[in-house]
């Protein structure tokens, strides 16, 4: 009898043994499982708010390059909005359309502090702005005495450089933006050319202007 009952005792024990070490693998299992979950959760929400930001900064990058503006003004708008912004203390002058770019005279509006506004005689519309003052900045925040390395770092990103329709060469500071507008950095005004050479990153800004590709030649 004492070793029937021994018998039974050492099965029982193997069994328990048996059922504890089965119980601590199904939690391992288990725990494995719930933290390979909650990697997973955590993964995708990583995912989608990764996407949420490019669409949000791709949707920004779509409203800035909406509406270019310098100086508060904008391709496109009125001579009331011109007011609006820069007062009414300007000279006036008149700009024939020789060339035909254009496609009707202009009017041209000289402010004293640097800024100088086209529009078009039969159209009321701007179309060219021109600054040679820090006190105007483009929508992006860049104005005359910027150095390139801060433009290029601005608009690079964000939009193509013009291409010479004569040469099919890259015409540094000037980028094509929406709607046909370009604007275009102008870092040596002495030569009397808005083709820039021999910029390096610490060449100033010394003029901006913001107009239609179409216009240019």
């Amino acid at each position: 009898m004492d070793k029937t009952m021994r018998i039974k005792n050492a099965i029982l024990i193997v069994l328990i043994g048996m059922l504890v070490i089965t119980s601590s693998c199904s939690m391992n299992i288990d725990e494995e499982y719930v933290h390979q979950s909650n990697d997973s959760v955590t993964s995708n929400m990583k995912e989608e708010q990764n996407e949420e930001n490019t669409v949000q900064s791709e949707d920004s990058i779509q409203d800035i390059a909406a509406a270019p503006s310098l100086g508060g003004i904008s391709l496109g708008d009125t001579s009331e909005d011109v007011v609006a912004n820069l007062g009414d203390s300007y000279s006036e002058s008149t700009e024939s359309d020789v060339s035909g770019f254009i496609g009707e005279d202009l009017a041209i509006w000289n402010y004293d502090n640097g800024i100088t506004v086209s529009i078009g005689k039969t159209s009321g519309k701007v179309l060219r702005i021109v600054s040679s003052s820090p006190d105007f900045k483009t929508d992006l925040g860049i104005k005359v005495g910027d150095v390139a390395d801060t433009v290029f770092k601005t608009y690079k990103p964000m939009f193509k450089e013009a291409v010479s329709r004569h040469s099919d060469e890259t015409l540094v500071g000037w980028f094509i933006m929406k709607d046909g507008a370009v604007i275009i950095f102008d870092f040596d005004k002495s030569d009397d050319t808005l083709i820039n050479s021999d910029i390096t990153s610490d060449s100033e800004v010394e003029e901006i202007i913001l107009s239609y590709w179409k216009y240019f030649d």
